[in-house]
């Protein structure tokens, strides 16, 4: 008869290896920068599901439901919250604490004219939808970005706004930040980094662009002044007066002119300005 060595049930059944291996990936990439740091406090605020899964480990042992042993069933259940977690942090679920992190701006009927700064050396989303004036939050991966502080100026029914970031922003670190914005009041915005816009559904007066990224650009009621430096690809409203001061890449129909381009489209519109180095490419949508 085969005896087993001593002290070979404390050994850990293979089919715990898949949740172990399921954290240590989750751990890993937030080492690595793919995840924000914030996950770790998230881990940390799960603490009563991981003690459930503890108490049934315990209370499943050399237990059975017919024919199969309940002891095995605990793993893939470990591995189905880590799995949910994950999601959890990835999407921003209200229960986990990184989901807080954000900043809100005051009512969207405060101003009537708004001017917004914001820059990072990292990720920017900027778009419409806000219920406030303004609202920011956190472009959900790893980096250095903390959730920004707002310097905000009032004149009458004029508002200007700086977000900053924050001098230390402990674990609660990101990419960048997604910023939305009402719709209400007419902007001027000046924005620096990895960008990604849609101001289309936007009332614009103004825009200065650094850094390189996707722009979308909607219709504007008179002429009005853009400035790019970097590299970007603008897409710009079709059928709608843009002219270009500078270098770009425009499509087939636009007409060339001794300092820049100009769309097919006459009367007034966005004036656009290219720094000297930059790169711009012109869509139309």
């Amino acid at each position: 008869m085969t005896h087993r060595a001593a002290g070979a049930d404390r050994s850990v059944p293979r089919i715990w290896l898949l949740p172990i291996f399921a954290l240590t990936v989750i751990l890993g990439v937030t080492a690595g920068g793919v995840l924000s740091r914030s996950l770790l406090l998230d881990l940390l605020a799960w603490w009563p599901v991981w003690l459930a899964i503890t108490l049934l480990t315990v209370l499943a042992r050399r237990r059975q439901l017919g024919r199969m042993r309940l002891s095995g069933l605990i793993p893939l259940l470990a591995s189905a919250a880590l799995i949910a977690f994950t999601a959890g942090h990835v999407y921003g679920w209200m229960v986990m604490p990184s989901a807080a992190q954000e900043l809100n701006g005051p009512l969207a009927d405060s101003a009537t004219v708004a001017a917004l700064s914001a820059g990072v050396d990292g990720d920017l989303r900027v778009g419409e939808g806000a219920s406030l004036l303004y609202e920011v939050g956190p472009v959900r991966r790893g980096g250095d970005i903390g959730i920004p502080e707002a310097v905000e100026q009032v004149r009458e029914s004029a508002i200007s706004i700086i977000l900053q970031e924050p001098s230390d922003p402990g674990f609660h670190s990101f990419s960048g930040w997604d910023i939305l914005l009402s719709a209400i009041p007419a902007w001027s915005l000046t924005l620096e980094g990895h960008i990604e816009a849609d101001l289309s559904g936007l009332r614009m007066t103004g825009l200065v662009l650094s850094g390189d990224g996707l722009v979308t650009l909607g219709l504007v009621e008179s002429s009005t002044p853009a400035s790019v430096s970097g590299a970007f690809e603008l897409v710009v409203p079709s059928g709608f007066p843009v002219r270009i001061l500078g270098a770009a890449t425009v499509p087939a129909t636009w007409e060339q002119l001794s300092d820049g381009w100009r769309s097919p489209a006459s009367g007034e519109g966005w004036v656009i300005s290219v720094r000297e180095g930059s790169s711009l490419s012109i869509a139309e949508g």
